[in-house]
């Protein structure tokens, strides 16, 4: 994995998750880089599943936690949660490490 693919994918992520935030609330006072952090565990959860030759590992309980935590901030007892930010970056993630996978395998 490069550093410029790094760059390009954490720039893509942040841009992508903070524009799903602001299409689900209409509001444009937010920050962060929550959604990039999701976008980053999608990626490597996804393209370790579809390409394990890859080089990237995640645990299994990294992936448990993130996603009950991600489930649990959807309850509204946290309190406001950019929940568009979280959501878009890990979908953004899931499938920027399937496309890379499939890159690799062909």
């Amino acid at each position: 994995q490069s550093s410029s693919l790094l760059g390009w994918l954490v720039l893509g992520l942040a841009v992508g998750s903070n524009l799903v935030q602001y299409a689900v609330t209409g509001n444009p006072r937010f920050g962060g880089m929550s959604g990039v952090v999701y976008g980053l565990l999608g990626y490597m959860w996804i393209r370790a599943k579809f390409d394990p030759s890859c080089g990237l590992r995640l645990h299994r309980q990294v992936v448990v936690t993130s996603l009950v935590w991600f489930f649990f901030c959807f309850t509204g007892w946290l309190g406001p949660v950019a929940n568009g930010c979280h959501a878009g970056g890990l979908v953004i993630g899931m499938g920027w490490g399937w496309l890379a996978s499939r890159r690799r395998s062909d």
